[in-house]
């Protein structure tokens, strides 16, 4: 009869057991969360470049085939809208342009700030992180 009865093992969790868990998500969360804030704004960084890049492509194939730059036909828009494209013209000859990358929402946390391209391939960030090699970079 002895060996039909035997101890029945605890099923499920203890408190103790449920808090300890708990506080090992806690941990975690708190380191991964604010690497994954800033690996964003770095991915979006990268995106508002491309943005960037392409403009000043597509303006130096309008001055292959015009002879100057025209702001007007080229538009480029960030599909998740973290950085405005905008265009600023230094004269009225259209021999000078500057593409201008500008952030929107959460991306206005990013040190870089905003990002521009002009028609000599000069790159600038104006952000609080002045250091604009590190900025195109993608760091």
């Amino acid at each position: 009869m002895t060996g039909r009865l035997k101890s029945l093992a605890p099923l499920g969790m203890t408190l103790v057991e449920l808090i300890i868990v708990v506080a090992v998500i806690g941990i975690l969360l708190t380191v991964a969360v604010p690497g994954y804030r800033t690996y964003m704004l770095r991915v979006h960084r990268t995106e508002a470049v491309r943005m960037l890049l392409q403009a000043s492509m597509c303006q130096e194939r309008i001055h292959a085939r015009l002879g100057n730059y025209d702001t007007s036909q080229c538009r480029f828009t960030s599909g998740q809208q973290q950085y405005q494209l905008s265009y600023s013209s230094a004269n009225e000859q259209g021999q000078t342009y500057l593409a201008i990358a500008t952030p929107n929402g959460a991306q206005l946390a990013d040190a870089c700030g905003r990002l521009s391209l002009d028609q000599n391939g000069n790159r600038s960030a104006s952000g609080p992180d002045m250091d604009s090699l590190k900025c195109w970079n993608g760091r």
